[in-house]
């Protein structure tokens, strides 16, 4: 009876804060949700709490998943907004145990005045934490709203638009499965469905599209030579459109922007879909696709005061573009070899007090953003982002 007294105060404890929380909109800021222990964190990109004891745990809070780092609140700049909520908004609440632990979680992502995205994810651990899902499910739906320029800015003409995306942004499946010689297999799926119907002076067109993405992650030769731990895995990444030629975009704001294709896209590799009463086949002479295989060498070390993991990185992408059917031309494959060099550090002066350094520098030859390699981009990107953690005592069980 204790315990179950102690459980529902817990959650109301947990409904009553008004913090900040760390998950986004993908399953993968989800998949360590159930695992993780009572922590406050400060980032760049996020702000929050997980709060529990052994059997109960929740969040809730903000995340900067679109791309604006720093700010909650911001001046709006579609269809004369005074006031954007700019980050994704994030809460969850979850059962564990040694057996089976469950959980669920919801995001909020406002894009504009007429489009929000609701995100709801489910997250399941089994075999001692040795198996995790996180299934996120991305909606957005849309009426009466204006067309977007290419900036995101308002039309000149006001024209009616509705809007429907369906989609899953980085389900992810993980197995631990406690060999080392083949210690980790990380499969990730995303998909993504649209429909944009324009009307204007009694004319409607309507426009679809839809995409897949799937990654698989294997993990192996788990050892330690001398001081430094070296766990090995190969990435094969495998994207296409099945309708349209926009490969990604998985939150479905450059969908909701961009339904035909504009000039910032170009022919071959831009925002196109297609009109909803004609196939794929009729528009584009091949699907677009683009399949990328990196050997990755992970390496860790650690003292009492600092805790450091790299990932140098060496991989090969072939890309094949969606040619125009009415230009009568074959499909143009692009091959290319790209770097990364991914870091963390944690330096950690008291137990309970971490301070994290992330740093992701990469050659960017197989585009930022979906866009074909070595086009319109730097030769090298660079992504970094630090803050603190500071591990909180659990409320207990007794």
């Amino acid at each position: 009876m204790k315990k179950i007294i102690f459980t529902v105060t817990a959650i109301l404890f947990l409904a009553s804060f008004s913090v900040f929380g760390m998950y986004g909109y993908d399953g993968d800021d989800w998949i360590s949700f159930l695992t993780d222990g009572n922590q406050f964190r400060a980032r760049m990109d996020q702000l929050g709490f997980v709060l529990g004891n052994d059997t109960i745990k929740g969040t809730f809070g903000l995340r900067a998943d679109t791309g604006y780092m720093g700010s909650i609140l911001g001046t709006g700049t579609i269809g004369g907004e005074s006031i954007a909520l700019n980050p994704t908004v994030s809460a969850g609440i979850g059962y564990t145990s040694d057996i089976f632990s469950i959980g669920v979680g919801y995001n909020f992502t406002y894009i504009d005045k007429y489009l929000q995205i609701h995100t709801p994810v489910l997250m399941i651990n089994a075999l001692d934490n040795n198996l995790k899902l996180a299934v996120p499910i991305e909606i957005a739906i849309t009426d009466n709203a204006q067309s977007l320029g290419p900036n995101g800015e308002s039309a000149s003409i006001n024209n009616k638009i509705k809007f429907t995306g369906i989609g899953f942004n980085n389900i992810e499946l993980r197995y631990s499965t406690g060999i080392d010689a083949f210690n980790e297999i990380r499969f990730y799926a995303s998909y993504r469905s649209t429909s944009h119907e324009s009307s204007f002076n009694g004319s409607t067109i309507k426009y679809v599209s839809e995409a897949l993405d799937l990654q698989l992650r294997l993990y192996f030769l788990n050892t330690t030579v001398g001081n430094v731990g070296i766990n090995p895995f190969i990435k094969v990444q495998y994207s296409t459109a099945l309708k349209g030629s926009r490969l990604g975009d998985f939150l479905m704001t450059e969908s909701y922007k961009y339904p035909q294709g504009s000039a910032v896209s170009g022919e071959h590799d831009g925002n196109y879909g297609i009109d909803a009463n004609t196939k794929q086949s009729d528009n584009f002479s091949a699907n677009p696709y683009k399949v990328t295989i990196a050997p990755t060498l992970a390496l860790s070390a650690s003292s009492d005061i600092v805790s450091l993991y790299f990932e140098p990185s060496l991989g090969y992408t072939i890309y094949g573009d969606a040619p125009l059917k009415r230009y009568n031309r074959k499909q143009t494959i692009t091959h290319s070899l790209y770097w990364g060099a991914y870091a963390e550090m944690y330096v950690t002066p008291v137990q309970d007090l971490e301070w994290y350094f992330e740093m992701d520098v990469n050659g960017n030859v197989t585009g930022k953003d979906n866009a074909k390699a070595n086009v319109n981009l730097a030769p090298v990107y660079f992504e970094t982002t630090t803050g603190i953690t500071w591990y909180l005592p659990s409320f207990g069980n007794n």
